[in-house]
């Protein structure tokens, strides 16, 4: 088997077929890897295949727009340089399109495995159960398990992977190819060599990656972005202000009028619709739980009652321009991508 790296691992499993999951395999896959989706739900894995198809979708167009200006500038950071003279953009995507399994058998999924990189939902119960399973059914003693929790630490789940020294976080932001950073975070007993090669493996699929060096709830990018997303709903929740009036006042003040389109702005009521208001939900109730904060607590609670439970879940890696979904805004085509948003 041939490896597309210097880090040596080719057959990559991503458990979990939700917002993360499906960028994280796609991401593996169209770097060069060998990629089986993993997920208890077939409904689940018909949409991950479809998200692929319209995220590849919006490779070609990048790429395209590249040949007409000379530049590499419209490519996401994560996608440069995967073409070129001699491999077409179409043959990146119909290359990575067949280097992707997608199913709901566990065993299957595990043979042959050398990293599995675990998205499961943010619930302690269920990442533990999932390890226990994943660790039933690989007979590869050298395969290493990373969780790509948002919040949680490896410490948590050690118990249940089967492999303590080959455990570990790889850790990645929403929108993956363009917030291309992987954080790797060990737990005490994690190999020093483990925690080198995932180090590596993040290079080889075009991340930028960060060693945190002690356990961190948060590590570092939700350790900055958890605390700024609660502070907006905050203005919300104590009935100060309103999402599109709080994104508008952060865009203007930080120049993001200044982007090519706003649908590329980052305020933090368009960021919550990105990564799935259920998430946010119980990220900011698990988080409000550990650290005794009534406010954000309630900040949970509310994104829970207000939207969460009305079906409004935001557009995660959906199309903003073309489907139709509730979230904080409404879609397609929702404010914050108007010309008139900031006036």
């Amino acid at each position: 088997m041939t490896t597309n790296g210097f880090s040596g691992i080719q057959k990559v499993t991503i458990v979990g077929a939700g917002t993360l999951g499906t960028q994280v395999a796609l991401q593996t896959a169209i770097t060069g890897h060998d990629v089986t989706v993993l997920d208890v739900s077939d409904d689940a894995l018909t949409k991950c295949r479809t998200n692929h198809e319209a995220i590849l979708k919006t490779y070609l167009a990048r790429d395209n727009a590249n040949d007409t200006d000379n530049d590499n500038d419209n490519q996401a950071r994560g996608w440069k340089g995967l073409s070129s003279v001699t491999k077409s953009a179409e043959q990146v995507v119909e290359e990575t399109l067949n280097r992707i399994l997608y199913t709901t058998d566990t065993e299957k999924a595990m043979k042959d495995c050398e990293l599995v990189s675990e998205n499961v939902p943010e619930v302690p119960e269920i990442k533990a159960s999932t390890y226990t399973n994943l660790s039933k059914y690989c007979t590869n003693d050298d395969t290493i398990f990373t969780t790509n929790s948002s919040t949680l630490l490896p410490s948590d789940f050690v118990e249940h992977t089967g492999r303590p020294s080959k455990f570990l976080a790889l850790h990645f932001a929403n929108g993956i190819w363009d917030a291309n950073i992987a954080e790797v975070m060990p737990h005490p007993a994690t190999d020093d060599t483990i925690t080198t090669k995932v180090l590596d493996f993040a290079k080889d699929i075009h991340m930028v990656p960060f060693h945190v060096q002690k356990e961190q709830n948060g590590y570092l990018i939700n350790s900055l972005l958890v605390p700024w997303l609660n502070a907006a709903q905050s203005l919300v929740t104590n009935g100060v202000s309103s999402p599109a009036d709080v994104d508008k006042v952060w865009l203007i003040s930080t120049g993001g009028y200044h982007h090519k389109e706003l649908s590329t702005c980052r305020a933090p009521f368009i960021i919550m619709d990105q990564i799935g208001v259920p998430l946010v939900a119980g990220v900011l109730s698990y988080w409000g739980e550990i650290h005794n904060d009534e406010q954000m607590k309630a900040n949970g609670a509310y994104l829970q009652e207000h939207y969460v439970t009305k079906g409004k879940v935001g557009i995660t890696n959906g199309n903003p321009k073309e489907d139709t979904i509730e979230g904080i805004y409404s879609y397609p085509n929702p404010e914050y991508m108007s010309t008139d948003f900031l006036k």
